[in-house]
């Protein structure tokens, strides 16, 4: 009866967490799919568990960013960079926010340090060519949204691909299989 019990115990704690979804993951999920006031209530509800937490600090403000709350997304960044100044996804969006909100040198050093964080190549071109933009002089509003959906296209590019490549299975032939040995014909069937 003891095995039995034994055995069942993790298999029960195992159905028990299988319907379970951090406040993290969900916003992280509700993220992805574009229901950001949804993110914005997941990543509140981890930030209740646990204040300290810089993934959902910058989760908060990625979704504070794309409802248009620039002000809000920017609190929550500056958090996170005040922890954690190589955080990548937070200077960045710190950056497109103060973009959005007409403070281009503000923008101009957000994306510099960004581009010292060694980019992608092709992020890091894209953002090269934002700030020629940026430092051309005064932008529209048009401009400005168009510059932060080229950055943001391009980092969801550059997340798509690293998440593909973890996601990637990695195939091991058997040792036996890569060594084939020869096969020796009967003398009969050689040609002459």
């Amino acid at each position: 009866m003891r095995r039995r019990s034994a055995r069942l115990a993790p298999l029960l704690a195992l159905l028990a967490l299988a319907g379970c979804a951090t406040p993290y993951a969900q916003g992280r999920s509700a993220l992805r799919q574009e229901r950001y006031d949804e993110a914005v209530s997941h990543f509140s509800g981890a930030l209740a568990r646990d204040p300290g937490r810089l993934d959902a600090h910058a989760g908060l403000g990625v979704a504070r960013y794309k409802l248009g709350a620039f002000g809000e997304a920017e609190a929550a960044l500056r958090q996170v960079l005040a922890e954690a100044p190589k955080h990548a996804e937070a200077r960045l969006y710190l950056a497109l926010a103060y973009l959005q909100k007409g403070q281009s040198s503000a923008a101009d050093e957000q994306l510099t340090a960004f581009l010292a964080l060694d980019p992608h190549p092709r992020i890091a071109a894209q953002i090269d060519r934002a700030l020629k933009v940026i430092r051309a002089g005064p932008l529209s509003d048009e401009v400005k949204r168009f510059v932060a959906a080229s950055l943001e296209d391009e980092a969801q590019w550059e997340r798509e691909v690293r998440e593909a490549e973890r996601a990637r299975p990695i195939y091991v032939e058997p040792a036996g299989i890569l060594y084939w040995p020869p096969y020796r014909y009967p003398y009969r069937y050689l040609p002459p």
